[in-house]
């Protein structure tokens, strides 16, 4: 069976949020606040790594903003978050700290290629 993993962004869905978070990360990045969303997104869209990653592993991924998660799963966490889907809920797999530390798309996918292994 595949793993299951959750990405859980530090953003929502509503419009005026989606106009501040584009703002900061075009004028000021270093106030962004979804370091996750930094490393998988740029001002235009996924990064063509991110896609191809997505693509070509044999994990299931679904992603979230706060809000949908939260009403879903009646969970909280410091966002943002990656997940495991395990029996009994959720497995955390990288912290807000955690991926706070990962300076590029590529030490996020190469840290999830060591975790979807195990």
């Amino acid at each position: 069976m595949n793993s299951e993993f959750v990405f859980v962004y530090n953003a929502n869905t509503d419009v005026i949020n989606a106009m501040v978070d584009y703002a900061h990360k075009v004028f000021k990045p270093s106030t962004y606040k979804c370091d996750l969303c930094a490393l998988t997104h740029h001002n235009l869209g996924q990064r063509s790594a991110w896609k191809k990653f997505k693509e070509n592993s044999c994990s299931n991924f679904s992603f979230w903003y706060i809000r949908q998660f939260e009403k879903a799963y009646s969970e909280r966490y410091e966002y943002p978050v990656v997940l495991k889907i395990v029996e009994n809920g959720f497995e955390l797999l990288l912290s807000r700290s955690e991926i706070a530390k990962l300076k590029s798309v590529e030490q996020l996918i190469n840290k999830l290629e060591i975790i979807t292994r195990k």
